[in-house]
């Protein structure tokens, strides 16, 4: 009888465990409900405020929303929709003002990590987001504190590779505003220094 419940506690245990791992704290049905009601008719503020708010708002929401995993019935649907609804933030919701729209996008980007897919996906909706609304985003950044500031620009900058477009873009921010967000750019030049070209996607080290 003992063995019999040991094993029963065990048991339940270990579906707490899964339980809990496979939980989102975004609310997953009214993201996808959202999603379908903007892509279906996507002019209407009402859409886009309604998708934009259910959109995961701080990194630890958006990782965990549509992260990957191979556990034995993890639901990779929103995994699979990441793309998609990361698409739209730019291409479809274009009617919120900046002190809304920009403020997520930079509050997400706060403590966030480079690695493939979603997170990917992200990162370049970022780079053209900037190009878009360029004075919103810097004046979002500008409102954290400087801690907060590189590590929006640490992820902004994230890359294992070298590549040419990153590096003129760089120029071309510096150059744009240089006068009118001088502490920003000092602050960029730090991240884009150390992370540009100077991470293990994975997180691991570099082996000699």
């Amino acid at each position: 009888m003992v063995m019999k419940l040991k094993s029963a506690t065990i048991c339940l245990l270990l579906v707490s465990a899964f339980a809990s791992a496979n939980n989102r704290s975004v609310d997953v049905k009214n993201l996808k409900t959202t999603y379908q009601d903007l892509m279906d008719k996507p002019n209407t503020i009402e859409r886009q405020k309604a998708y934009f708010d259910a959109f995961p708002g701080t990194w630890e929401d958006f990782i965990s929303t549509y992260r990957y995993s191979d556990a034995s019935g993890y639901d990779l649907s929103m995994y699979n929709e990441s793309h998609n609804h990361i698409q739209v933030l730019s291409g479809r919701v274009t009617l919120l003002p900046d002190s809304v729209y920009c403020r997520k996008l930079v509050n997400i980007a706060v403590g966030a990590s480079l690695s493939a897919d979603a997170p990917s996906h992200f990162q370049e909706l970022l780079h053209r987001v900037m190009w878009k609304r360029m004075d919103g985003m810097l004046r979002e950044v500008a409102k954290l504190r400087r801690g907060y500031q590189m590590q929006f620009w640490q992820f902004y900058w994230s890359s294992p590779l070298s590549s040419k477009d990153v590096e003129t873009e760089y120029q071309r921010l510096l150059k744009l505003n240089a006068d009118a967000y001088p502490q920003q750019m000092e602050t960029m030049k730090i991240a884009y220094n150390y992370f540009y070209n100077g991470i293990n996607i994975d997180g691991g080290y570099q082996e000699d």
